[in-house]
């Protein structure tokens, strides 16, 4: 283990350690620490940063695959991950953290003698004493001089604090701090060396291998409850209520590190300490860091690379890492899980108590997860889990039946559009089916065809409009800005008609040609958005009229489009591009539309989840992430391969220590669109079990599928551009090789000029 870690080199990210090696563990490629940085550049940025802008916003968590537990440290409460590289202090360390602001949970400090207060327990850190590798971080609390060491099992996190001799060992659970906001919480002695308590909704069970002799209650000062924002938007704290105080447990002398393992549960009490007592009980620190490894070295072992730099190889696998973080589990180790009805939830709660408990003790059968980030992941990560891990994919799609069922007959819809279709026809055309998939199909209906008026958590927001007139109207709002908040009508036109789509394919694979018609012809709806004057896609009002006056640069957040403006939304349509071209007066104007899609510059309008534009077209986000393949539907693959390499060399490792993204990453969104493009295929309609060809980064890449068969991509030659395809020694027509012939094992040979 030492010598492991002395290896390590975390402050650049390309390790010294890997070069000249014959044969590395693919673990050792991984950098945690990519998508941790902020960028504050305005020419990589796109415009001057008002606030700290959302690139990666991940965390160097300890944990495992999908792991219930990942165990964070905090350097800033409300902010993504919880960590932010650029702050130099660590607050805490919790045992959840997510993407998303609201999921960092059960807060944990160690702590030395009197050398503290309730409001300031903060240790500075520097990056040249911390590492980080996949189930693994350490760092020195430098105002303690203690060495903190984490890592992980699915439901249960271990720590291991090594004190310098004669230190007065103590430990802060912080409990108030859940997310960005405050949560109720109790803790409770229950033996010499454990703790219980609960945060919200979420129980836990700790356990030291040193002697508590108190636990003392430390008074914050009530007047500073306040807790600065990081970034705005989503981002960014509310004030600490209810009570505030940090219970601080203190310890007999040992000479020994302190360790505590600790298990979590959103069921019960009883559920959390049979977490521990499973999976953590009667292990080491290095045997359950060994297990952690191994486990992450199996599922990177699923892609193996050949060629490349050592930058590539380390960004590959390090974007790989984050395909298998999500969904977490939810389910305890006896398979029981709890339900809430988040319709009821209101927009003030926070993670640690996301909605009101409806039952619990609840055993499905099988390994339940939490509902995937819909909107963001559909395009990459979840097609990711699809052609490596289908068995996990197959139980998220159980657990988002299971979740329907639960919440009023509907599929869970992510934040936006309606894309649990998109996801579930995808991966059933990829051979994925074992459950229920009348039932699913029944959801799916259900989501589609429930005439719902304004805005709401459930199914498709707006929808009884989108069916009456066939797109979402906008209202007539004047002077709109960038936050304003309205239907986001042409957005949900567009991603509205894309699930209809995906749901005729189920409908054909299952025999239901009534449905299948009626969600094709629904299909084409995009075409009731396209404004043939501007040749973009446009809000259009109730009454039939274009909305104005219209600003095609002018980006909103939830007007017209979500997170977009008109270039970075118009061109959603991966059902039927070839139908979109014909709404231009020819390929050649589509394809000069395209042009001014990557050549018009960025306005330097500043807005949360923008950021990092190749003209109009935005890097740091969802929405255009197909984009850069429209030229193959007017026969120039050359531009999108051109655009494609500049992404790819430019806009992932970024900034000064080269650990940026270009955006958030969203539960693997945006590094699922670097793994695809470096293997060179991509799912450019994810509902479709296709895959367009490109380049790829790689000589040669080897693709462990989940029924087993190895998939082999072979780069010939040196050059950037196509000049030729071959599947199975057969020419491929066109530039789409289907899965069926990937699953089959035929090689896909790419020849370049």
């Amino acid at each position: 283990m030492k010598k492991i870690r002395r290896l390590i080199w975390v402050g650049c990210l390309w390790p010294a350690f890997i070069y000249g090696q014959a044969k590395t563990r693919l673990t050792n490629y991984v950098n945690p620490l990519i998508g941790t940085t902020v960028l504050t550049d305005s020419a990589e940025l796109g415009y001057n940063p008002p606030w700290r802008t959302w690139n990666g916003l991940v965390g160097p968590a300890a944990c495992v695959p999908f792991g219930m537990v990942e165990a964070v440290p905090i350097t800033t409460y409300g902010s993504g991950s919880g960590y932010e590289y650029e702050v130099n202090t660590i607050k805490a360390f919790t045992q959840t953290s997510g993407t998303d602001w609201e999921a960092q949970n059960i807060p944990i400090m160690p702590l030395e003698g009197k050398n503290f207060t309730a409001d300031d327990f903060a240790s500075p850190y520097t990056h040249a004493k911390e590492t980080a590798r996949p189930g693994y971080y350490q760092v020195l609390l430098s105002r303690y001089h203690i060495n903190a060491e984490l890592t992980a099992t699915p439901r249960a996190a271990y720590y291991k604090f090594t004190y310098q001799a004669g230190q007065d060992k103590k430990l802060a659970f912080d409990l108030v701090h859940a997310g960005g906001g405050s949560s109720t919480w109790e803790i409770n002695k229950a033996g010499d060396y454990i703790v219980t308590g609960k945060q919200g909704n979420l129980y836990f069970y700790a356990v030291m291998n040193h002697k508590i002799t108190s636990i003392d209650t430390y008074k914050r000062n009530p007047n500073q409850p306040d807790i600065p924002r990081s970034g705005q938007g989503a981002g960014g704290q509310r004030k600490l209520t209810g009570n505030i105080d940090v219970p601080v447990i203190s310890f007999e002398k040992a000479s020994k590190p302190l360790e505590l393992k600790i298990a979590i549960s959103s069921v019960s009490p009883e559920g959390a300490k049979l977490n521990y007592t499973t999976e953590i009980a009667n292990k080491t620190f290095d045997q359950v860091y060994k297990e952690a490894d191994a486990s992450w070295e199996k599922l990177l072992g699923k892609v193996k690379v050949t060629g490349g730099t050592p930058k590539q190889k380390v960004m590959f696998y390090s974007c790989l890492y984050r395909q298998f973080w999500y969904p977490c589990i939810t389910s305890d180790v006896d398979g029981k899980i709890a339900f809430y009805d988040r319709r009821r939830r209101s927009p003030g709660e926070v993670t640690a108590s996301p909605a009101i408990r409806t039952s619990r003790d609840t055993v499905p059968g099988f390994e339940v997860y939490q509902s995937p980030g819909l909107w963001d992941v559909f395009r990459t990560q979840l097609v990711v889990l699809d052609m490596l891990l289908p068995k996990v994919s197959n139980n998220i799609i159980k657990s988002m039946i299971l979740t329907g069922e639960h919440s009023g007959g509907f599929l869970p819809t992510s934040f936006h559009g309606d894309f649990a279709s998109s996801y579930i026809a995808g991966s059933y055309l990829r051979g994925i089916k074992d459950y229920d998939v009348r039932k699913a199909y029944l959801l799916m209906l259900n989501n589609a065809n429930t005439p719902i008026s304004g805005s709401v958590r459930t199914a498709r927001p707006h929808n009884a409009d989108y069916l009456k007139l066939g797109y979402v109207p906008e209202a007539d709002i004047q002077h709109p800005t960038t936050e304003t908040v309205s239907t986001a009508g042409t957005t949900k036109t567009l991603e509205f008609a894309y699930s209809d789509y995906s749901i005729a394919l189920l409908a054909k694979a299952l025999g239901d040609n009534d449905t299948y018609d009626i969600m094709m012809k629904r299909s084409k709806n995009y075409k009731n958005v396209f404004d043939p004057q501007t040749e973009l896609m446009r809000g259009r009002l109730a009454d039939g009229k274009w909305w104005g006056p219209f600003d095609p640069n002018y980006p909103y957040y939830e007007f017209m489009y979500r997170e977009a403006n008109a270039w970075q939304a118009s061109f959603f349509v991966p059902q039927d591009t070839k139908g979109l071209i014909s709404l231009y007066k020819s390929p050649k104007d589509f394809e000069l539309k395209v042009d001014s899609l990557f050549s018009i510059p960025w306005g330097g309008y500043a807005k949360d989840n923008l950021s990092c534009f190749l003209g109009q077209f935005c890097m740091g986000n969802q929405p255009d992430f197909n984009y850069p393949y429209l030229y193959y539907f007017v026969g120039k693959p050359q531009k999108s391969q051109a655009i494609l390499n500049k992404l790819m060399s430019d806009y992932f490792g970024m900034g000064p220590e080269h650990l940026a993204l270009a955006g958030m990453d969203d539960h693997g969104s945006l590094t699922g669109w670097y793994v695809f493009n470096a293997m060179g295929v991509f799912p450019y309609s994810p509902a479709d079990p296709e895959y367009l060809v490109s380049v790829p980064v790689f000589d040669k890449i080897e693709m462990q599928l989940g029924d087993g068969k190895t998939f082999t991509i072979t780069k010939k030659g040196k050059g950037k551009n196509i000049s030729k395809i071959t599947v199975g020694s057969q020419p491929l027509k066109g530039w789409a090789i289907n899965y069926d012939d990937m699953r089959k094992g035929k090689a896909l040979d790419i020849y370049t000029k």
